[in-house]
């Protein structure tokens, strides 16, 4: 019986809806006062809402498929799931050093000082940024590495990783669920990878909406513009950052690692490097939000399996998914067997395993140390 499967839920609804009319029928005889009539009401009470629970719970699930199925379920509680690594295309060094021609932020002569009471004791900053380009204002929370604001490093410049949230989620969901500073940090201390500036921007707009990172038609969101120009540009403008693109990568789960994917290789000459756990590569928007007709020149744009069919980019991904998790792994079957060189892709396929968090932050260091590795930017310093 499957975990996600119409039995299974249909069973749990049907317990709960059996406990109810028990509870309706039983509760008149089991009026008044002494123990054991009390026991039984509390225990039919108890019985009924743990039921409720577990149908709000299997539910839930079933749509965002946090378990895939039983064998993903154990394995949470112990253990870890099997996996099976995959290389497709080129090396990922060689994908992260090629020399690409484009369009890329560049650095300013003269940096604005960080703001003088917004810096938290982990080096949180939140900003409100204005996208000249994309004509798009929102959020964009930074998170600095250990040592920027020393004397001793005031000549030092930085890699950047930009990160995207999945939806529906916020800017600070990388810094407070997935605690990205801290892990970066954690591999640079261990030497696995160089000290990075986390930059993660909002890409709901407005807040709420399923806009896939994808610039729009008509009058809707330029998100594209917005995340790939717009915020590169003011990076590159307030901090001290290297402009290389060996030294921007891109890291994104769910919906957001279809934008971390989208932007690096739509982009190729300002990020060398993606990250895209449980994402996938053709953009699923939801039901409210229409960003383009189908079958438009912007619907092909965004198809990265055409694309890297047609014309792959070199870029390096490092890449998550799970042959249960339905959400990803289609399209990122589809991905894997259009790639090839200049492409790199470093895939790890999972067997049993479904679309939650616990799985994305253990599977985190491993992927930055991937990222340390491979490209110079983000290489540890000897």
């Amino acid at each position: 019986m499957s975990l996600t499967g119409p039995l299974f839920l249909g069973a749990v609804v049907a317990c709960t809806v059996a406990a109810f009319v028990v509870l309706i029928l039983r509760w008149p005889k089991l009026a008044g006062p002494g123990f054991g009539k009390i026991a039984a009401r509390a225990g039919l009470l108890l019985a009924v809402n743990l039921l409720v629970l577990l149908t709000a719970v299997t539910q839930l699930n079933a749509q965002f498929l946090f378990f895939a199925d039983w064998t993903d379920l154990r394995g949470a509680f112990g253990g870890s799931p099997t996996a099976t690594a995959l290389n497709r295309g080129a090396t990922a060094s060689h994908a992260t050093t090629r020399k690409v021609s484009g369009v890329a932020a560049t650095a300013a002569i003269k940096l604005p000082p960080l703001p003088a009471n917004g810096v938290s004791p982990s080096g949180v900053i939140t900003y409100t940024v204005r996208g000249p380009r994309s004509g798009l204002t929102g959020t964009v929370v930074v998170q600095l590495p250990s040592g920027y604001t020393k004397p001793a490093n005031a000549l030092v410049r930085y890699p950047v990783l930009q990160a995207f949230q999945g939806y529906p989620g916020t800017a600070r969901f990388w810094i407070d669920s997935m605690n990205l500073g801290d892990v970066a940090a954690q591999q640079a201390a261990s030497k696995r990878m160089r000290p990075a500036l986390v930059v993660s921007p909002q890409v709901e707009f407005p807040p709420g909406v399923d806009t896939e990172c994808v610039n729009g038609s008509g009058n809707n969101p330029q998100l594209e513009t917005w995340l790939a120009e717009d915020v590169p540009n003011w990076v590159t403008h307030t901090f001290r950052v290297q402009t290389s693109r060996a030294a921007w990568a891109t890291i994104g789960l769910s919906a957001g690692g279809y934008c971390a994917a989208m932007v690096a290789l739509l982009h190729p000459a300002q990020y060398s490097a993606a990250i895209v756990m449980s994402g996938y590569f053709r953009p699923e928007f939801g039901p409210f939000y229409e960003a383009y007709p189908p079958r438009s020149q912007l619907a092909a744009r965004y198809d990265l399996v055409a694309l890297t069919r047609r014309k792959p980019q070199p870029v390096a991904i490092w890449l998550l998914t799970s042959h249960a998790d339905v959400v990803s792994y289609s399209s990122s079957v589809a991905f894997l067997k259009a790639a090839k060189p200049p492409l790199a892709v470093d895939a790890t396929v999972l067997q049993n395993a479904g679309h939650r968090l616990s799985l994305w932050q253990g599977l985190l260091p491993g992927s930055l140390n991937w990222l340390g590795a491979n490209a110079p930017g983000f290489k540890p310093t000897p």
